[in-house]
């Protein structure tokens, strides 16, 4: 037993030698920044700026705190930098640049040299920058990628803003979690272009600290998206903010009504998320006008499918968060693409089995009407396949659990960010609570879509028989060409 004490004290004494001084016994997550220099046509420059968070500041001050003003110096500043350089220089400062010409087969992965470290407190919070030197020629077309892990864990991503210098190119960029890619487009071949082709830099506007001067990729085609799509989606981004916020002050203090808040913003969220574009409500409306289903039935299909959906996206964290840390971005993107397409497969089979059914009951009702009027001439009793019987009635649980699983199995992206930034702060519980909160949101909305369908099938189609058949039809084709849209496309 005293042999197996010594092992593990310097095992954990070998580890933490080798682990950031900074961050063994907290993780900090870092909001990161980065601005790409480009002249003449060429790289040469990438500034990144780190921010951490101002519970992971605190921490830092017992640690560092030589003369006891509880405020971090100059020269304790430089300890801080010199045993975060300690870690961080070996392993790249973390950070992975990949680049690839348009006609390239795989990406080339630069290695710029960092330099002009420093490190201040702003606003109560740590700023660590640098810069990545290199030199690298850009054509039409070519893309850039970043992505910032750490395999030992000690410190968590977020890419949080990219912009670029003024130069011959534009680009539009894609940010998810600790990566983002650039595409660059030749400012001097736009004129080539029609219109419609143009590069744009993204859907989303500039934020307030971010110069729109710089943000030079052209957004004339942004016109063509709805234009309610970039207040959901900033609806989105404040409430996911307000919600991480929330996350440092049950962290930091214990306050009930901190709670409280937490919990509307994640519903407001799940609310907000499912009146976005999706199949969920396609899906369940079309299902609900063209089968016979109760109000009850309604709410509890509609109950377990943000389950599901928040489930799906749990499990999901697991694995990325214990598993591939370091392939987080690829990974979610391959997980969606895939359960995407399986999720498509389900909903058809759904929608042939049902229109399989719906074709054999219409047929048979057909056939009890001759045999009901046979049945005024002949004494025998007659069966009718629409009695309700055991022996007629059709299985209803097994297309209510395909239904579920099939809008349900998609991991929910905001889920998982929230499920990744409760595991990085410690909050467990705060946020596997919150998620089920953001779920009942999300059936919220789901269920009004399910009960409006239901209303209009029970209150309307009972006196017009013909108008109910051609209805579930048309109901039942709109399922199956909503799989094979996710399928193919």
């Amino acid at each position: 037993m005293h042999l197996t004490k010594i092992i593990l004290f310097f095992s954990l004494l070998f580890h933490f030698s080798y682990g950031c001084a900074t961050c063994v016994f907290m993780v900090p997550s870092v909001e990161v920044d980065a601005k790409l220099h480009v002249k003449e046509k060429e790289l040469h420059q990438i500034d990144f700026t780190w921010k951490f968070s101002e519970t992971f500041t605190k921490e830092l001050i017992p640690m560092y705190d030589t003369n006891d003003n509880q405020v971090l110096d100059k020269e304790e500043l430089t300890n801080i930098l010199l045993a975060k350089l300690d870690y961080l220089e070996p392993k790249y400062m973390l950070t992975t640049i990949q680049y690839a010409d348009d006609n390239a087969t795989e990406a080339l992965v630069l290695h710029p040299s960092f330099k002009h470290f420093t490190i201040e407190v702003v606003d109560n919070s740590l700023v660590f920058t640098y810069q990545a030197k290199l030199q690298k020629t850009l054509f039409d077309n070519a893309s850039l990628s970043i992505a910032l892990a750490d395999d030992e864990g000690y410190f968590t991503f977020r890419i949080k803003q990219l912009s670029m210098s003024k130069g011959d190119f534009a680009y539009s960029k894609n940010l998810y979690l600790s990566t983002v890619s650039v595409l660059f487009k030749d400012k001097s071949l736009l004129h080539e272009i029609t219109e419609p082709n143009t590069v744009q830099s993204t859907t989303k506007k500039p934020s307030v600290e971010q110069n729109p001067k710089e943000n030079i990729a052209p957004i004339k085609e942004e016109k063509e998206e709805p234009l309610e799509e970039p207040f959901q989606k900033s609806l989105l981004k404040s409430s996911m903010e307000k919600i991480k916020s929330l996350f440092e002050s049950i962290k930091d203090e214990k306050n009930p009504m901190t709670y409280l808040f937490l919990l509307f913003f994640a519903f407001a969220y799940g609310v907000i998320h499912a009146l976005g574009p999706g199949h969920g409500k396609t899906l369940v409306a079309s299902y609900f006008l063209s089968n016979d289903r109760s109000y009850s039935k309604a709410f509890f299909i509609s109950l377990a499918i943000g389950v599901v959906h928040t489930f799906s996206a749990f499990v999901l964290t697991l694995v990325i968060y214990f598993l591939v840390n370091t392939l987080l971005a690829q990974f979610l993107d391959d997980t969606v693409y895939y359960t995407t397409k399986i999720s498509a497969l389900i909903i058809i089979a759904i929608a042939l089995y049902l229109i399989y059914k719906k074709y054999l009951l219409y047929k048979k009702i057909e056939a009890d009407k001759k045999a009901t009027q046979l049945q005024k001439f002949s004494t025998s009793s007659i069966h009718l396949s629409t009695c309700g019987c055991h022996s007629c009635k059709v299985d209803k649980d097994s297309t209510d659990i395909a239904l579920i699983i099939s809008a349900g199995i998609i991991p929910c992206p905001g889920t998982t960010t929230l499920f990744i930034f409760a595991i990085s702060t410690g909050l467990y519980y705060a946020g596997f609570i919150s998620a089920l909160v953001m779920s009942l949101g999300m059936s919220s909305v789901i269920f009004i879509s399910a009960l409006l369908s239901t209303i209009v099938r029970q209150k309307t189609l009972h006196s017009h028989e013909k108008l109910k058949k051609y209805l579930e039809f048309v109901s039942l084709l709109l399922i199956l060409i909503l799989g094979s849209v996710l399928l193919f496309f």
